[in-house]
């Protein structure tokens, strides 16, 4: 689940950043590894990240004048949490550079994240079955307690396999770097991980033997509401859409042995003409966005798995870019904050199943976001880098804590900067080690046979 729009406290800081600064140069040519290290600083302590738990805040408000912290949401999702976990392995493991982390102050942190969701899984109401809540609440206490749903104002009742299964793909990553480790403090952490993992399997087998929606007859439930003690209304149905990794999960842990709930999840397709007058055909994402097709890239590697992954990556990014140069944006689209700091769902309507069908209405207006460009690093890092270096041309998009999320048509922006979209930019820049890891960890548990069988079924089908 993408985005917590409720703001909850009010944070001011005057913090200085540890790599780069704010005042964009037109003048040189960043690099991929200065926009990482950039952008890293939304992770420090007390600016994006929480100094007690180490949880991650879902949204920090950055002023446009004098760069502060304006306003803070103490929430988080465990999708959220899982890829901070893994921006700390990889500082951990020197597989990126940070000047305000060290290795050890890493495992530290990383121990404590494992032992608070473990926490969280053995205290009762704070989790169902050992699947989490989304999202949660940090207490000015540090106390971490289911927090309210920001589509209901009401506390939360949704136990979301997305972000369940996000968090253990991640959680996947730190098995296999750590878990034939012989240092004792890296084998602890994986241990505790194993721990949550194995604590979940209750909850994952109720909710993968919740089939039978019509359309889809092998699709599972897309999770579980606590206050109905019923399965939410609708199910992980499309294969083109960051959800994927449930029904997958749910196999990989043989909480299931139903294939067909990866397998049968429709994946389609559609010509789109170029401004050029071609015609090309790409992969129907449900809004058309970047982190529907790419964010599980950066937990699997599916440029390994996927038939024909090139053409479809191509292609999708060829039209995206088609799209973005035809209306003057500066970044790819997503999911992301807008210039009004309100959130929507941008995406391209040529690539979104939804509007091609005529079902959804995109927004009336389209804004870049730099995750997005991030998330295209994975599959073209010149394409990627280009697009950054028009957002560090724009004026006033860097902040101490990195790039704001919002970037309009005139390069103007919002005063959002979030957790999700930070984690994707800089594990989409850092590449392949988070989706090694976790290949290393299916391989030896014998399941990666198994995820190359899957995926085979991942070949789109004209829309009909």
């Amino acid at each position: 689940m993408k985005k917590i729009i409720l703001t909850l406290g009010a944070l001011s800081l005057g913090l200085t950043a540890c790599v780069g600064n704010t005042g964009n140069n037109s003048n040189s040519t960043v690099t991929q590894a200065q926009v990482l290290q950039d952008n890293l600083n939304f992770f420090k302590l007390g600016a994006g990240v929480d100094p007690q738990t180490f949880m991650p805040y879902d949204t920090i408000y950055v002023d446009k004048t004098t760069h502060q912290i304006t306003r803070t949401v103490r929430q988080f999702n465990t999708t959220e949490t899982g890829l901070y976990l893994n921006i700390l392995l990889l500082i951990a493991e020197q597989k990126i550079p940070c000047t305000f982390i060290t290795p050890t102050q890493a495992l530290v942190q990383m121990q404590t994240i494992v032992n608070e969701l473990l926490s969280l899984q053995t205290t009762p109401g704070k989790s169902w079955k050992g699947l989490f809540y989304w999202p949660y609440q940090i207490e000015s206490d540090g106390n971490i307690t289911p927090g309210i749903d920001p589509t209901s104002t009401q506390a939360t009742s949704t136990i979301p396999d997305v972000d369940n299964s996000n968090l253990d793909f991640s959680l996947a990553a730190v098995l296999g770097a750590y878990q034939s480790s012989s240092d004792s403090t890296r084998l602890h952490i994986a241990t505790t991980v194993q721990q949550i993992i194995d604590n979940q399997t209750d909850g994952w087998s109720q909710i993968a033997a919740l089939t039978g929606e019509p359309s889809c007859p092998n699709c599972i439930r897309a999770g579980w509401d606590t206050a109905t003690n019923q399965p939410l209304g609708y199910y992980i149905d499309r294969k083109a859409n960051e959800s994927r990794l449930s029904p997958l999960w749910a196999l990989i842990q043989g909480y299931t042995s139903n294939e067909s709930s990866f397998n049968q999840m429709p994946l389609y397709s559609n010509v789109t003409t170029l401004s050029s007058g071609e015609s090309i055909t790409a992969e129907l994402t449900w809004d058309g966005t970047t982190f529907q097709l790419f964010l599980p890239r950066i937990l699997l590697r599916e440029d390994q798995l996927i038939p024909n992954y090139d053409q479809i990556a191509s292609n999708y990014i060829t039209v995206m870019q088609n799209f973005i140069e035809s209306n003057n944006v500066p970044a790819f689209v997503s999911a992301s904050s807008g210039v009004d700091d309100n959130y929507y769902s941008f995406g391209v309507p040529s690539l979104s199943e939804c509007d091609s069908r005529g079902w959804c209405t995109p927004p009336s207006f389209v804004n870049g976001t730099p995750h997005a460009t991030a998330l295209v690093n994975l599959y073209s890092p010149s394409i990627s880098n280009q697009y950054f270096n028009s957002l560090y041309q724009c004026g006033n998009t860097l902040t101490p804590y990195g790039l704001y999320d919002a970037i309009g048509q005139n390069c103007q922006t919002g005063t959002e900067l979030i957790s999700l979209d930070q984690g994707m930019l800089v594990l989409g820049l850092a590449g392949n080690d988070i989706a090694n890891y976790v290949g290393v960890y299916l391989q030896r548990i014998g399941k990666w046979s198994l995820v190359q069988r899957l995926y085979q079924s991942y070949q789109p089908v004209p829309l009909n």
